[in-house]
């Protein structure tokens, strides 16, 4: 899930190049899978055309296309369509193709190397591992023979690599034909108004079921500092207000902007009817600060009083001024949602990661369902971030929520990814879609758990009721 450092106008160039409509799908990625032959070959081999593009410390990025796989047969790749590149210039956009003009040694397939190109080497990355010095990873090939296979165009090593192979990173992606990569790895809706006008009204007119007596359901999110609880609210707030909003401060700073315990009711600016769930907001954790277990028991079982303010001094207590001391149904907690930033799930620090388990071992306890909200994919994928429609093809989105449920022990149908209003003036059709269909998880997870609180009520009545009779004929 680190993000892939490609943007959009490069990968767009390089279609160009490429000559047909393809994707970009990351198979290898050294400050993720470590630099050594071993790690590029068991990522890259057989897989077909591939791009290698590497990122140096001049802020110049270039390259290499070959359209056939990489081996370790030791021995060249013959490819005719084969190119190098240079698409930025310290640090200023400057694309250029150099084609290959020896096919026969277009690529060098080895075991001990990393990718090289042409003949004695034009572009010879590595051999041996690459230990990561700093931020950057000093390989130990050679470009000085850069032009030797593959026809410059009046170019040198300095103008096209900086004669440097110091570099932040060296990503490969495979190129898919677009006809191949299109299908999802979930089953979405389709992104139209008509879906979304659906979606709006079906929680517009949602009630939880009248024997429960409960007027909304809610919904607690939690979370690390920075991860978007906040967002996410001012998100849904701004759909059913229809223009973007900031109720909710939100913010990326060190120290938690919600100190408040907030159980906040959406209004529907069409209707001007308050909205049948609520979500309750709780300051987010960082690494030297958590949620009290305790506090945390307290909201889920209803007895903490919204806008009650926290204090780590001094934690909330059964005798605190406001304590609800016998919570109903409509008090409690009907589902929660850990909200993760899915650029970070790959990194979230140990400490963190207890915290959410033993949460999360409270509320297995109770039968409490949950679901991740996985926010800023737009920051995992290049694509997703043009184009929100990309969300259930995106190959990083999918290994991103992947990872989420590998780590909160969910089934992945229980990790919801979106994408939180931030800097967007306007509303957008496919951000309302992924919003509310996360939304409206939240809100079907809350139904069944309030089914089986009824049930359970049901059970312990007729229990008692029928001990009762026993007594009576004893």
């Amino acid at each position: 899930t680190m993000p892939e450092l490609l943007n959009k106008n490069y990968r767009d160039q390089l279609v160009t190049w490429i000559g047909k409509p393809c994707h970009f799908r990351l198979l290898y990625k050294i400050s993720r899978d470590g630099c050594s032959p071993t790690s590029f070959h068991q990522q890259c081999d057989g897989q077909g055309a591939t791009v290698t593009v590497l990122y140096n410390t001049n802020n110049t990025i270039y390259g290499g296309y070959l359209s056939q796989s990489w081996n370790s047969n030791g021995g060249y790749i013959e490819d005719s369509d084969a190119f190098l590149f240079r698409l930025q210039y310290n640090k200023s956009s400057n694309p250029l193709k150099f084609p290959v003009n020896d096919k026969s040694k277009a690529g060098y397939g080895s075991s001990v190397y990393g990718p090289t190109f042409g003949d004695g080497h034009d572009i010879y990355t590595f051999s041996g591992t690459i230990t990561r010095s700093g931020n950057e990873f000093p390989l130990n090939g050679s470009v000085s023979k850069i032009g030797k296979s593959y026809n410059l165009n009046g170019q040198t090593v300095d103008t096209v690599t900086n004669n440097s192979l110091n570099v932040t990173d060296l990503e490969i992606y495979r190129i898919v034909d677009r006809e191949d990569e299109e299908k999802p790895w979930r089953e979405h809706f389709e992104w139209t108004t008509k879906t979304m006008q659906e979606l709006k009204e079906t929680l517009q007119v949602y009630e939880p079921r009248m024997e429960a007596n409960v007027p909304a359901a809610n919904i607690l999110l939690i979370g690390q500092i920075g991860a978007g609880k906040s967002s996410f609210f001012n998100s849904v707030d701004s759909i059913f207000r229809g223009r973007v909003t900031n109720k909710a401060c939100s913010g990326s700073s060190e120290r938690s902007i919600t100190t408040m315990y907030r159980r906040y009711e959406l209004k529907d600016s069409s209707t001007k009817k308050v909205l049948n769930f609520r979500l309750c907001d709780t300051c987010g954790f960082q690494e030297g600060s958590a949620l009290d277990a305790q506090e945390f028991s307290f909201i889920v079982c209803g007895n903490l009083p919204d806008c009650y303010r926290f204090n780590p001094l001094v934690p909330f207590e059964s005798d605190t001024p406001g304590y609800i001391k016998n919570p109903d149904l409509k008090d409690k907690i009907h589902c929660v949602a850990f909200v993760i930033d899915g650029s970070t799930v790959d990194v979230m620090p140990d400490k963190v990661l207890k915290h959410m388990k033993d949460l999360q071992a409270r509320m297995n306890h109770r039968g409490l369902p949950q679901v991740v909200l996985l926010t800023k994919i737009d920051k995992i994928c290049p694509e997703v971030a043009d184009d929100v429609t990309k969300t259930y093809t995106g190959t990083a989105v999918c290994d991103a929520v992947n990872k989420a449920a590998e780590i909160m022990g969910l089934p992945s149908a229980q990790i919801l990814p979106v994408k939180n209003y931030v800097s967007e003036p306007n509303l957008k059709i496919a951000l309302d879609i992924l919003i509310m269909k996360a939304l409206k998880r939240c809100i079907d997870f809350a139904d069944d758990f309030m089914d089986e609180q009824l049930l359970r009520i049901a059970a312990e009545e007729k229990k008692s009721d029928t001990e009762n009779q026993i007594k009576k004929f004893d």
